[in-house]
């Protein structure tokens, strides 16, 4: 009996803590930079959206050069304030037509 309780007790608050938790909501985005940005400010970015609790994605440099990354939404707008970086747009699917 007594360890049917104590089962009890430790699986409620499992689920009490887990619930109490808020999660940071996180989107992912497309960071393009300026064209003169150095590989050493690229980095500091990325260091940057990681110490904000995101992650680096996919790294681009044929057409612009930047990244896809999760960004949490928060650290959107102060990240943009950046002087490297030239826009930061919401990842989405594109579509052509011929």
């Amino acid at each position: 009996m007594k360890f049917t309780t104590i089962a009890a007790l430790l699986i409620s608050a499992v689920a009490v803590s887990g619930a109490a938790i808020p999660q940071e909501k996180s989107q992912s985005y497309i960071v393009v930079f300026k064209s003169t940005t150095t590989a050493e400010a690229i980095e500091q970015v990325e260091k940057d959206i990681v110490g904000f609790g995101g992650k680096i994605g996919q790294h681009y440099d044929t057409v612009l050069k930047g990244f896809s990354a999760w960004i949490p939404t928060h650290a959107v707008s102060t990240l943009s304030t950046s002087p490297f970086i030239a826009y930061i747009e919401e990842d989405g699917q594109v579509t052509t037509q011929i």
